[in-house]
């Protein structure tokens, strides 16, 4: 018996109920006439009559068809067809809307107490016994598939769902009476019910507006950039309050508007065709918004690359870690010393009124073009090691035309929806937020203090191209106008390149890899251009050491000494030695951002000479031409970044660096969370995601943000027996410690 309730239940929905999707679709040797319907923000109702042609075998009517085969085999004239859209925003279309014939229950079913409990409605303002209207939306989530998620993330209504149908025989006597007439707007906004009684009808539209696709709305952007009470809200603005009553809920929008439906068909003579359209408008302002959201660690209060190895003042000091007490597993590049701190954020953006034609070409000029996102408007959540960010779309705009297409419109139209941003973000951990409160001394009294690097995403450039206080270079100019292109209702987070470089030079001045003219730095008795001492993106080969872990500035020790395969805190690793120590460096870490803690010399330079940093964060070189030393990436500086703000201090050079956005499907992270490890490693076969970095994959060519190669320089690589190729792991970490994105991301609801 179930059985039977179940075909025939599927057959009832895919003809005519509340889940129908009418999508057009191509039909080979088929003649059609299309019909033109106005769907402005104006359009309310009205009636489409027109001549059929006889041999016509479709009729196309907004993103929907009618085959006149079926049509005039199922129905008559007692019947007619309703069709309409449902729209936001003065002209775009809602997905996900439920539109029902009202059906007034009757004297005699609400004498039989099962059906009078499951349908209590003689209008639709009556109520259950929870308290609920009569309304369309679904009692209880349903799982879809397609995502691997929950929709809607918390239901309001009272509609039952399948399983209950077909199980339940007084369920299944409601459906078939009182939710006759029911059906599901498309991606373009449209519906359309066919076989409805002629005469006057009530239409009744139910919409939740966390629940239509890629328009949906989340608690927190309501609040922050449609102005709703916090008080409608809990738990930090990421759920609503719960209420029987649908109208004391923010995101619940019910509408009944009285229709009068004319025939369908039944002149046979002159073959006229008759449509009712009804288009309902939502008083909801819609806006669409994309999340960035991420992890990020630093270095303990007493760690940094740079420390006295009893030897004399040498450079290679200034890449050497510093260590804390014994046994070895207490050396700060262990995953052991690492902490979580709150992140530090500065959205940059290109308004509207920039064209995308003049980013794509370079045609703009951050420092006037660009603006700064303010903090009020944008939604922010944050604890320690963690962050969310929500934010508006604020360039091209849209509405959905007859085809259901997107269509621009101008920026400055009453009407429509944004759909797009474009900027940078640079992200940091202050001092105030981990506070690196000490100073060592190396050999020949040299006084070295530590500094903590920031980052912008997405930044990119080749070997010897990064930036540089030089504003004439062609590397300067570019890395300030690189940016990233985000899409409303799409998840962002972050990946970065964790660079590591060596070296084991002695008391000269020899550095590298990079420096030369576009500097106005050249090495006394060298050619410019030329690479030195430093070894860049060289972690262990498998069982054969190359250098000194402990000289290798930027690489993490992820598990205890001499114990393969027990990774610390999760963190995964691409490298080892001949000792059972496992390490992470020279690839991409994906989801969260690790941000070093270098030092710098701050007493007895000459002891030096000319180098005052490691090379992995900046090259700094002394200027033979001018007789000045080159430390400006360490001190406040005039540099511009964009939007008329300025001061590069502590930037991570470009060409070793590198950072991008990825976009996140919403299976990938629900499958990462149910992952009991912090550190995942995956092929790109084992993600429904594409835009993950690692050593294989390069973004495509978006003509200004030119990324020629999947890494920096040597990057990315296996190291299997010493022979390294294109490493195509992709290495993801949720969060250090008690932080964990992940998990962070879907507590607040946002998947």
């Amino acid at each position: 018996m179930i059985k039977i309730f179940l075909s025939f239940f599927e057959n009832f929905f895919e003809k005519s109920h509340i889940s129908i999707y009418v999508k057009q679709k191509t039909v080979i040797m088929n003649k059609s006439q299309r019909i033109y319907a106005n769907t402005g923000a104006t359009q309310t109702s009205k009636y489409i009559k027109f001549q059929l042609e006889q041999d016509v075998d479709t009729i196309e009517f907004m993103t929907m068809n009618i085959y006149t085969k079926d049509a005039y085999q199922d129905f008559n004239s007692d019947y007619g067809v309703l069709v309409g859209r449902v729209t936001a925003n003065g002209g775009v279309g809602i997905p996900n809307a439920k539109i029902s014939i009202f059906i007034p229950l009757t004297d005699v079913d609400a004498e039989i107490g099962q059906i009078n409990s499951i349908y209590p409605y003689r209008t639709p303002r009556d109520k259950n016994a929870q308290g609920k209207r009569y309304n369309l939306l679904p009692r209880v989530a349903e799982y879809e598939p397609s995502s691997g998620t929950y929709s809607p993330k918390q239901p309001f209504g009272s509609f039952p769902i399948k399983p209950e149908i077909v199980t339940n025989q007084y369920f299944l006597d409601v459906y078939k009476k009182y939710y006759k007439y029911t059906a599901l707007t498309n991606s373009a906004g449209d519906y359309m019910i066919f076989g409805v009684p002629v005469g006057t009808q009530t239409v009744h539209l139910s919409v939740d507006i966390t629940d239509i696709g890629k328009y949906s709305m989340n608690p927190a952007s309501m609040v922050t950039n449609l102005g709703y009470s916090p008080n409608l809200f809990m738990d930090n603005n990421s759920k609503i309050k719960p209420s029987n009553d649908l109208n004391d809920l923010p995101n619940i929008e019910t509408q009944e508007i009285s229709v009068d439906i004319i025939p369908f068909w039944g002149d046979t003579t002159n073959f006229s065709i008759g449509i009712t359209q009804q288009d309902f408008r939502i008083r909801a302002v819609l806006d669409n918004t994309f999340v960035i959201f991420g992890s990020a660690f630093t270095d303990g209060d007493n760690s940094m690359w740079g420390a006295n190895d009893d030897s004399g003042a040498h450079i290679r000091e200034l890449y050497r870690i510093r260590k804390e007490g014994e046994p070895e597993p207490n050396y700060n590049v262990s995953m052991l010393s690492k902490r979580n701190a709150i992140i530090t954020e500065k959205i940059y953006y290109y308004p509207s009124d920039i064209s995308d034609a003049k980013i794509d070409t370079g045609n703009v000029n951050p420092e006037k073009d660009m603006l700064v996102l303010d903090p009020t408007e944008y939604s922010v959540y944050k604890r320690e090691g963690d962050f969310v960010f929500i934010v508006s779309c604020n360039r091209n705009k849209i509405v959905t035309d007859d085809f259901g297409n997107e269509i621009p419109v101008p920026p400055d139209s009453i009407n429509g929806i944004f759909t797009k941003f474009r900027g940078f973000a640079v992200l940091e951990i202050t001092v105030d937020a981990a506070p690196m409160p000490f100073s060592e001394v190396i050999g020949g009294g040299v006084r070295i203090a530590p500094y903590r690097y920031k980052v912008k995403i997405p930044q990119y450039a080749p070997l010897a191209y990064t930036f540089s206080p030089n504003e004439n270079f062609t590397g300067t100019t570019t890395w300030r106008k690189q940016n990233f292109t985000f899409r409303g209702g799409e998840l962002y987070s972050i990946s970065n390149f964790n660079s590591t470089v060596v070296n084991t030079e002695g008391n000269d001045a020899r550095q590298g890899p990079v420096y030369g003219p576009q500097y106005g730095l050249l090495q006394e008795g060298t050619n410019p251009g030329a690479t030195f001492r430093d070894m860049v993106n060289e972690p262990y080969n498998n069982g054969t050491p190359n250098r000194d872990y402990r000289y290798q500035t930027g690489i993490i020790l992820t598990n205890d000494v001499g114990v393969t395969g027990n990774t610390l805190l999760g963190m995964p690793y691409n490298a080892n030695d001949n000792a059972g120590r496992e390490f992470f460096g020279g690839n991409w870490l994906n989801l969260t951002l690790y941000l070093p803690q270098f030092s710098y010399v701050v007493y007895g330079y000459s002891d030096l000479k000319y180098i005052h940093t490691t090379s992995n964060f900046a090259f700094n070189q002394y200027n033979f031409q001018t007789s000045t030393d080159n430390f400006y990436y360490l001190y406040d500086n005039t540099q511009p970044i964009a939007a008329g703000e300025s001061n590069t201090k502590w930037f991570a050079r470009s060409d070793l660096h590198w950072t991008d956005f990825i976009k996140l499907t919403k299976r990938d992270i629900l499958n990462m969370n149910a992952t009991q490890s912090k550190g995942i490693v995956l092929q790109p076969i084992q993600l429904s995601g594409s835009t993950y970095r690692n050593g294989t994959y390069t973004p495509p060519q978006v003509l200004y943000n030119n990324w020629n190669a999947p890494c920096p320089y040597n990057g990315g690589k296996e190291y299997i027996n010493g022979i390294g190729g294109a490493d195509p792991n992709i290495y993801f970490y949720k969060g250090y410690d008690t932080a964990d994105c992940i998990e962070y991301i879907i507590s607040l609801g946002l998947v």
